[in-house]
């Protein structure tokens, strides 16, 4: 199962992204970030793979300063109930 991530050059990116996100109902997660991913900023959002094509245009819209969505191989997914 891949999971999903966005990736931030800074926590304060992450932080506000996360507030928009969750304002909008949408499910996000700070989590830290896997070292395959990214050496950048040690927090990303762990997103839904059903939810990234909005996010990104939000990310646009908002003008989130961000390294992009990432994804990898997980055996379970971390949001799952």
């Amino acid at each position: 199962m891949k999971t999903y991530y966005v990736l931030f050059p800074n926590h304060m990116n992450a932080i506000r992204l996360k507030e928009i996100l969750t304002r909008r109902n949408y499910r996000v997660t700070i989590v830290p970030t896997p070292r395959e991913l990214s050496a950048s900023c040690g927090i990303s959002l762990l997103i839904c793979e059903e939810d990234i094509d909005d996010i990104k245009a939000i990310i646009e819209k908002k003008r989130v300063e961000t390294l992009g969505i990432a994804s990898i191989e997980k055996a379970t997914c971390p949001m799952k109930d």
